[in-house]
This record gives structure tokens, C-alpha cells and sequence, in this order.
């Protein structure tokens, strides 16, 4: 792109052959009219006089309706133009999205060293089933701290992502916004340098207009003052196009450096996770180890238990053995005595009955004679002794 400078050198010099085109167009047409004002009109005669117009033609090079249209209204029109555009650029703004990245980051504590965890109890291979139940419970309580940091380290590594999606929009939008502004600045920078063509035109035959076309003054003034209105306008818009420029390449770079803090952030949260992970799977493979080992310590506990049983049983059973049968208790006789005890009284009248009852039985009867017999034959057997 040429400079400034030179390209309005150019842009004047191109103006100035127009306006020497236009200036000898106009010298004829003026001459027609100031000739033929006298047998069609005396329209122009309020601006040459026809006493003039008789005695020496004077034509004007330029005319009001030509410094309207092709200076004031054109540089209107340039100016419109060149304010569209920019505002069209600025009306971008209101979409981007602002963020305060450090309001949002202040709840969030830094992982950059870790958390800090609980002591890990130690292990203790000789443990009795209550102290390997105390070491449980105490990597189960330290599980429930990772647990707990686990979650809230997740909940932070969100919030980071969906910051640094945020960040990502907002950067893009600003970039295309700077991208809108710069395109906006360059193209009115060139409606400017028409804008100051135009008026260094104008300005370079005023004097010679108000001397030859007998123009007002204050005429020139109002026109050109209207034309530097429209770049003195132009050139505030521009300002402020390039002023919103540079504070969205400032937010876009503040962005993304907030962006780049953002992704060293998400990777020690990730891998603070996998920490806290990888400790609960180890604790949990520290419990399932303890477990077993209960449950090695019971089953063993529970066969010496048994074992003990037996033996004292056994050791009941051959005391009992090795007992005199006198001592032995009898457990049957004992049941049956109540009813030999039942029986007894029934017997013992009987055997108090004298001789000769009818409660005798006939055995009974048949000894007793005999018994009572014997006697008598023994007596005579002394009394015939004694003969």
C-alpha cells in the first residue's frame, strides 16, 4: 500500500485536470448563456449583469450547483460511508462476552503441590482381628477424605473447562472484532484522504472563484466549513475505531494468557485426579488384603476353638472311663429305683406273716410244714436218747 501522501499527491492531480476539463465545459456553456440570456431569459442576469454581459462576456469556470453536488454533497456521501462502516465495526462489541477469570478462579485452591491427605495407616502383618479392624476402619475413614477431595477436584477441573471454553469464545470474538475494526480504520482512512482532496480543491480556487464569479465570500465559508465538519467527524470515528482496536488486542492477549493458566491449572487438577484414584484403588486392595486376613485369623480362631472343645471333651470322656465303677454314676438305676422303692412295701408284709396265714403261698405252706415237723422228730429222737 503507497503512503498517505503520496496517494493524495496523485488523488490532487487527478482532480485538478478534471477541474480543468470541467472549468473549460464551463466557459462555453457560460458564454452560450450569457449571450443567449439576452433574447431567451434574463435568469442569469442576477449573476452577470447584462450591462456587463454587453460590453465584455465574462464566464464563471465553476457554478454553485457543480460545488454543491460534486464537493458538499459528495463529501457527504463519503463521510456516510465511511460512518457505516465503522459503526457497523463498533456494533460488534456488544457481543462479546466479558469475563473476570480470577473472580471466577478464587473459590478454586492451587494443585500446583497437591492436596494434602491424611497419613495412610500402617500395615501390620501380626495384627489380631481388633487391630486389623482398627487398621480398617482407618483406611476406610482415609478412602472417605480422598473420596471427598476426589469430588471437589472434579468439581474445579469443570468450573476450569468451562472457563477455558469461555475464554476460547470470547477470544475468537474479539479477533474477529479486531479483524472487523482494522478492515473498518483502513477503508475510512482512504474515505479521508477524498474527503481532504475535496477540500484542498475547494479551497484551491475559492480565491479565484469570488474574484471571477464574483461568488460571496461567506458562501465558500459555509461550504467548506460543512466539508471539514464531514472530515473532522471522520477523523473521530477513526480515533475511536482505533482506540476500541487496541483495548481488544489488549483483552485478547490478557485472554489468552488467562487461557494458557487455565490449561497448566486443568493438567495438575487431572493429575491430582489420578492421584486420588490411584490412592483409594490402593486402599481398597489394602482393605480386600486385610479382610482376608480376618477372615483367615476367624477361620483359624474358630478351628482352635473346635479343636479345644474336642480335646476337652475328650479328656471328660476318659476321666469318666478311668472312674471306679462304684463311683461311676448311675444314671439308668437311678430312674428305675423309684419303682423297686414302690415295689419293697408291697413284699415286706408278706414276709412278716406268720405261719399258717392264708397270705401263705402254697410252697410257702408246704416248707413251713416241714419246717414245723422236724422239730417234733428231733424231739423224739432226744426223748428216746434219753431212754
Amino acid at each position: 500500500m503507497e503512503p498517505r501522501g503520496v496517494r493524495i499527491k496523485r488523488m490532487r492531480r487527478k482532480r485538478r485536470k478534471q477541474m480543468a476539463k470541467a472549468a473549460a465545459s464551463s466557459f462555453a456553456l457560460s458564454s452560450s448563456i450569457v449571450v443567449g440570456a439576452h433574447f431567451i431569459s434574463p435568469t442569469y442576469a442576477q449573476f452577470n449583469s447584462t450591462d456587463e454581459a454587453n460590453s465584455t462576456i465574462e464566464a464563471c469556470f465553476i457554478f454553485p450547483r457543480t460545488i454543491e453536488q460534486d464537493y458538499v454533497i459528495k463529501s457527504e456521501d463519503i463521510f456516510k460511508k465511511l460512518d457505516e462502516e465503522i459503526q457497523q465495526a463498533l456494533s460488534i462489541k456488544s457481543s462479546i462476552t466479558e469475563i473476570d477469570a480470577d473472580a471466577k478462579l478464587k473459590k478454586i485452591k492451587p494443585y500446583s503441590n497437591g492436596h494434602t491427605n491424611p497419613s495412610e495407616p500402617a500395615s501390620d502383618s501380626s495384627a489380631s482381628i481388633k487391630g486389623l479392624t482398627a487398621t480398617r476402619s482407618s483406611l476406610e475413614s482415609h478412602i472417605n477424605s480422598l473420596q471427598n477431595n476426589l469430588s471437589t477436584a472434579k468439581q474445579d477441573l469443570n468450573a476450569v473447562s468451562t472457563l477455558s471454553s469461555q475464554l476460547s469464545a470470547s477470544i475468537q470474538q474479539l479477533e474477529n472484532y479486531n479483524t472487523a475494526l482494522e478492515a473498518a480504520v483502513t477503508n475510512s482512512q482512504i474515505h479521508t484522504e477524498e474527503l481532504t482532496t475535496l477540500l484542498d480543491t475547494i479551497n484551491g480556487f475559492k480565491d479565484q472563484a469570488i474574484t471571477e464569479c464574483t461568488y460571496e465570500e461567506t458562501y465558500f465559508e459555509e461550504q467548506i466549513s460543512k466539508m471539514e465538519s464531514f472530515s473532522k467527524n471522520a477523523e473521530t470515528l477513526i480515533t475511536q475505531a482505533k482506540e476500541e482496536q487496541t483495548i481488544a488486542m489488549e483483552k485478547t492477549i490478557s485472554y489468552k494468557n488467562k487461557l494458557n493458566q487455565l490449561k497448566i491449572m486443568e493438567s495438575n487438577i487431572q493429575d491430582e485426579i489420578s492421584k486420588f484414584e490411584s490412592s483409594i484403588n490402593h486402599l481398597n486392595s489394602r482393605i480386600s488384603d486385610i479382610d482376608a486376613q480376618i477372615q483367615k485369623l476367624e477361620k483359624e480362631q474358630q478351628e482352635a476353638e473346635q479343636k479345644k472343645k474336642a480335646e476337652k471333651e475328650a479328656a471328660e470322656k476318659k476321666k469318666n472311663e478311668n472312674k471306679p465303677t462304684e463311683e461311676k454314676p448311675a444314671a439308668a438305676p437311678e430312674k428305675e429305683k423309684p419303682s423297686e422303692e414302690k415295689t419293697e412295701p408291697a413284699e415286706e408284709p408278706a414276709a412278716e406273716q406268720p405261719q399258717g396265714e392264708e397270705n401263705s403261698t402254697p410252697g410257702n405252706e408246704g416248707e413251713t410244714t416241714q419246717q414245723n415237723e422236724s422239730p417234733s422228730e428231733n424231739a423224739e429222737t432226744t426223748s428216746e436218747e434219753a431212754k
